[in-house]
């Protein structure tokens, strides 16, 4: 075999061929461990890419190449660091290529001198042809992940068309406004001040509609208006019932509660006119014109018609704000008269001396309680002793009695004495020496005394 050959043999010419083999090998290798971080970041730029544009960034391959180039980078020298241990060596590649050419070690024994080099065929085969196929498919992936990301349409507005959920706060308060707007409680720039502070919120971006800074505000706002419209209903309504006493009433009652009747009046007026919330005009001029304590200056379809106006906005006005206690849309209105009225004469009949005279629209005839001139003296300032004889009775912590004494002190002195004498012998019992034992002495007495 080796006489057939017509390339003459030469060491530089085999060692060309085994570092191009281990090259090849090596490569191999790489490339394999490479396909995959390629495929994977063609995938995660894809994901990356998409959400920006999605998000209205605009994005080209000018801004996406120096990310997809560093990348790149930063994948092959991953690869090359785990496939690193796989390369082989060119005296490696020397073994692979005499045992695929069957030169029955001839290589190794020509690199190691013992026998001389053998000629060089005319067509090497190392025995590893690449896989086009396996190799370029994750390379078309990637880049078909990321011209996808670039060139796939993306529709800017379709987060816009989507339903958003507000706060409610929100919705409320621009049903309180167009209602007010609507039966022309307030005037309508008057409502497109609150509108404007209401599109301020909405103005945030969407992710912070339901922040703690925008629901806090959201109801601060809510509780202002509401605020203000209970005012104006309690206003409205206060002025409704005075014109009615007086329009209906005045024949029934006194001097002084007519004017306390007009005094009430007036603060509503003031309070409608100072209000943060003002009034329709044309409700406030017609208010502002009456004269409470001249009303027959005006007719009493006038009257009536001021005060339907007054009742049926003031009750809508607590329909919106839910107040229960509040008695302006006409449901116990007589009830809330004659409360009313009965509060004004006993305010008016406080000030008199003496019982009042009863009727019906002069409140009870009974006496008011009234302070004497004369002091009341009971004799609570003065401290008296409790003596008790029944001992049987007595608590623990009572004291049985108080006695003055004075301490028996020897006056003799006293004198030394020997140790060990004793002055006084005793009497009786105590003449003889005891001593109190434990059971337990006892018992060892009775064993060693028997």
């Amino acid at each position: 075999m080796l006489a057939a050959m017509s390339t003459p043999s030469t060491a530089a010419d085999w060692q060309r061929l085994a570092a191009r083999t281990a090259r090849k090998v090596n490569f191999g290798w790489w490339v394999e461990k490479m396909l995959p971080l390629v495929v994977g970041g063609g995938v995660a730029g894809f994901v990356v890419i998409f959400w920006l544009r999605s998000r209205g960034e605009v994005l080209g391959w000018q801004q996406t190449g120096p990310w997809a180039a560093g990348f790149a980078a930063m994948a092959a020298l991953v690869a090359w660091l785990m496939s690193r241990a796989r390369f082989v060596t060119r005296q490696q590649a020397l073994v692979r290529l005499e045992s695929r050419l069957h030169l029955h070690n001839a290589l190794t024994a020509a690199a190691a001198g013992v026998s001389p080099w053998p000629a060089v065929p005319p067509r090497i085969e190392d025995g590893w042809d690449w896989s086009w196929g396996r190799v370029s498919g994750p390379v078309v992936l990637a880049a078909a992940c990321l011209g996808g990301a670039l060139w796939i349409p993306v529709n800017l507005d379709a987060q816009e068309d989507l339903p958003s959920i507000e706060p409610q706060a929100w919705q409320q308060m621009e049903q309180w406004l167009e209602q007010l707007k609507k039966e022309e409680i307030v005037p309508p720039e008057e409502a497109r001040e609150q509108e404007e502070q209401i599109s301020e919120l909405r103005d945030q971006p969407k992710d912070k509609w339901f922040s703690h800074e925008s629901l806090n505000a959201s109801d601060t706002l809510k509780e202002q208006i509401q605020r203000d419209i209970q005012n104006l209903a309690q206003n409205m309504a206060n002025a409704e019932r005075t014109l009615n006493a007086l329009q209906n009433h005045a024949d029934q009652l006194s001097a002084e509660t007519k004017d306390m009747l007009v005094q009430q009046f007036d603060e509503a007026i003031q309070g409608l006119q100072g209000s943060d919330m003002k009034l329709h005009p044309s409700l406030m001029k017609e208010l502002a014109q009456i004269d409470p304590k001249n009303l027959k200056s005006l007719s009493k379809e006038q009257l009536d018609q001021l005060r339907d106006s007054l009742k049926k906005k003031s009750g809508s006005c607590n329909g919106m704000c839910k107040n229960p206690g509040f008695l302006g849309d006409g449901e116990g209105e007589d009830d809330a008269l004659a409360a009313m009225l009965k509060m004004l004469q006993e305010q008016q009949g406080g000030e008199r001396e003496g019982p009042g005279k009863g009727s019906v629209t002069r409140g009870p005839g009974t006496a008011p309680v009234t302070l004497s001139d004369d002091e009341s003296r009971f004799g609570t300032g003065k401290n008296e002793a409790v003596t008790s004889t029944d001992m049987s009775r007595a608590l623990p912590g009572d004291m049985v009695g108080l006695q003055d004494g004075r301490h028996e002190v020897e006056k003799d002195g006293f004198q030394p004495r020997a140790a060990g004498s004793v002055k006084d012998a005793g009497s009786g019992g105590d003449q003889v020496w005891k001593e109190s034992l434990t059971p337990e002495e006892k018992a060892v007495l009775r064993r060693v005394f028997r």
